[in-house]
């Protein structure tokens, strides 16, 4: 159901609604019986005032159209109840043309799920067509330059997956996936400093599957979900589509607000807080451990869940060196099972192996598996074949570190140049791993209007309302510097900021 309201015309509000809501009804496009959406929750989609919409469906009940009853809400009345004294006729002359057969359209409108009607639909689709071509310059796509992908290793992993004897007599995988697999992810995570074993976890298609298990899982209707206020979109994606109440906590430049955290479950006591607290999707900001160890005792003290999103944990660019000051998982600070970590082979390998996993308590992998019945079964026997041989000898461990080098020189070269190129009022964020520079715009210069003119330019990347937990962020702006070339770094950097100072 959509609308387009003229916020400068002189027509009131609730009768631009009323008429948009009078031609859907009309045209047959919201049939008999179409349940609208409560009052409080169409004017929180459209951001108006709780009135206009209690307006518009006034007048519309007064001309018969709809009708509510108490405890079932408001719904289209039949074609017989609705009045046409107010719908003009128009008379046509007969012609001598045959007339055309006419097309009747699904009503899409009235089609679509209240479940697939609760997600938010950005302009991605315009954004990745943008992005195709050899003079695209791209910050906004969340994934590897495909120059990055380790094409003979994969080539060569993959010839040993398929030569190995060892899954013979076992074509199809458990749920959990392949026992051997787990195992070695536990390896991994240990050294992050996570302490598992094999019960603990299990194979995903993505960490975006985990993220949609989690919230089968947990999430009813109503309840309350706690999120960065600009966070990973696809997640808040599944939980609008939970039918869950999103709130977002405050963030500066080191992420979550955690000395906030208590009045908020104080007041809000949510099922799950959701956090990217390691290199974060989109701000690059990474929690302090002393934030860690408080968001870990807020939720133990209210009983609530933490899932921790480390998609990115790997990319540390600290180096060896440093390794007492690499961050430790939120899921090797707590042994209790209030974490539930996910993480993802699609950003430090390629992008399209969608190969994920979850760590948990056992309790918790055990009904994520009963759910995932309903899902896709197991993860593809093929991709846990090739995470097994690049699991072991310390394949991704080494190809890691050379990533890692590579990201480090493209990350100080477009941090070198923002220092060069955008104007003194332009702030960011110096992530210290991950992808992703936060770059926080002057004063009344918006996002959308950057992007628009760096397009024609040839750049691309995200606005950060796509982020926003309200989708109303226009003062932010999403860089992927792993993304494009380094060569085309500088050029990038400085059509953006160049626009941002002509605005």
């Amino acid at each position: 159901m959509q609308f387009t309201l003229n916020r400068r015309s002189t027509v009131p509000m609730y009768r631009q609604l009323a008429a948009e809501l009078r031609e859907q009804i009309v045209s047959g496009a919201m049939a008999e019986g179409y349940r609208l959406p409560p009052e409080r929750e169409l004017a929180s989609r459209l951001e108006v005032n709780r009135t206009t919409v209690l307006q518009a469906y006034q007048q519309l009940k007064d001309e018969g159209l709809i009708a509510s009853k108490v405890g079932k809400g408001t719904f289209v009345l039949p074609l017989q109840h609705i009045e046409t004294a107010w719908i003009p006729v128009v008379r046509h002359e007969p012609i001598d043309e045959e007339p055309k057969p006419s097309v009747v359209r699904p009503p899409w409108s009235v089609l679509f799920s209240d479940y697939s009607n609760r997600f938010t639909y950005h302009d991605i689709a315009s954004a990745e067509r943008a992005q195709r071509g050899d003079t695209i310059i791209d910050f906004a796509t969340g994934s590897p330059n495909p120059a990055d992908i380790p094409d003979d290793l994969l080539r060569s992993v993959s010839i040993e997956a398929f030569e190995s004897r060892e899954f013979d007599g076992q074509p199809e995988s458990p749920i959990e996936g392949f026992d051997e697999l787990r195992a070695l992810l536990a390896e991994h995570m240990s050294t992050r400093g996570v302490q598992c074993d094999v019960r603990n976890v299990m194979v995903l298609s993505g960490s975006e599957q985990g993220i949609d298990l989690i919230v089968r899982a947990f999430v009813n209707p109503g309840d309350c979900v706690l999120v960065e206020q600009s966070t990973f979109f696809p997640a808040l994606q599944t939980f609008r589509s939970a039918d869950a109440r999103i709130i977002g906590v405050p963030v500066d430049e080191h992420g979550m607000r955690t000395d906030l955290l208590d009045g908020y479950c104080a007041r809000f006591r949510p099922k799950l807080i959701y956090t990217v607290p390691t290199f974060q999707n989109p701000t690059g900001t990474t929690l302090p451990p002393e934030r860690r160890s408080e968001l870990i005792d807020v939720a133990r003290r209210y009983q609530c869940l933490i899932v921790e999103d480390d998609a990115y944990g790997d990319l540390w660019y600290g180096g060896e060196s440093s390794d007492a000051h690499r961050p430790i998982p939120l899921k090797g600070m707590e042994n209790a099972g209030y974490v539930m970590y996910l993480s993802t082979f699609s950003k430090t390998v390629t992008s399209g192996l969608r190969t994920g996993w979850v760590v948990a308590d056992p309790h918790v992998i055990n009904r994520l598996a009963a759910l995932r019945r309903m899902v896709d079964q197991h993860t593809s026997t093929s991709s846990q074949r090739i995470c097994l041989e690049l699991l072991k000898e310390g394949r991704v461990a080494e190809h890691l570190r050379g990533l890692i080098k590579a990201y480090r020189i493209r990350r100080d070269a477009a941090i070198a140049a923002l220092e060069r190129y955008a104007p003194d009022e332009v702030y960011w964020t110096v992530p210290a791993g991950g992808y992703y520079i936060w770059v926080s715009l002057p004063d009344g210069v918006r996002s959308l209007d950057v992007l628009e003119s760096c397009r024609s330019q040839g750049v691309t990347f995200m606005p950060g309302s796509v982020f926003d937990v309200d989708e109303m962020d226009d003062s932010h702006i999403r860089l992927n510097f792993v993304r494009p070339d380094a060569a085309d770094i500088d050029t990038g950097i400085r059509i953006i900021g160049e626009t941002i100072a002509q605005m």
